[in-house]
């Protein structure tokens, strides 16, 4: 609701300042004085009227926010489980992008870097503290969340290492609320 009353006010806003830049326009015409053959300033102010125009959406492109979804790369090695995790993210309002792995991960993120990466840390090929580092060292303001099911070490070491690069970590099995508490919290 809140919404479209922001896109009311907006098109409301637009609409009275049309209406200003007609009068404004109509007021030139009167003080210059109109031509006696009206094609000779026809496309003068075809012109003067595409220029208020092209200002009025300038402005209104100006106020208006960004409505792009913020994009997630999803780093994870179980592909049930990544499906899930990207279902949830979608469903929430996110652009998703998967890799199976931290190389694959890496190769996406510098092809078309995303607001945040969730990464799993034990992974195939490149494992989650590896590709945090390497994400990290190119970029030190990303936002990060490394989870685990732990191994055959289990995940304390893992997480203080995570937590150290800055990232927010998550312990597999995890409720899909606390993703999208963690995800908020970090983007906003």
């Amino acid at each position: 609701m809140e919404f479209i009353e922001e896109m009311a006010s907006t098109l409301k806003f637009a609409a009275n300042q049309a209406e200003a830049g007609v009068d404004i326009l109509e007021k030139c015409a009167f003080d210059r004085g109109l031509p006696e053959d009206e094609t000779v300033n026809s496309n003068s102010n075809q012109h003067e009227i595409q220029d208020a125009s092209q200002r009025e959406n300038e402005i209104r492109t100006a106020r208006e926010p960004d409505r792009t979804p913020p994009a997630i790369l999803l780093i994870d090695d179980e592909e049930s489980f990544r499906c899930v995790l990207k279902q949830v993210l979608v469903n929430a309002g996110f652009e998703v992008v998967e890799a199976s792995n931290g190389a694959e991960g890496i190769r996406h993120f510098y092809e078309h870097p995303a607001d945040m990466i969730i990464t799993d840390i034990i992974m195939p090929e490149k494992e989650g503290i590896e590709t945090i580092i390497e994400l990290k060292s190119k970029c030190p303001g990303v936002k990060l969340i490394a989870m685990s099911g732990g191994g055959w070490y289990g995940t304390d070491i893992d997480f203080d290492m995570a937590k150290k690069l800055g990232a927010k970590t998550l312990d597999k099995p995890f409720a899909l609320q606390e993703l999208l508490d963690a995800v908020h919290e970090l983007l906003n």
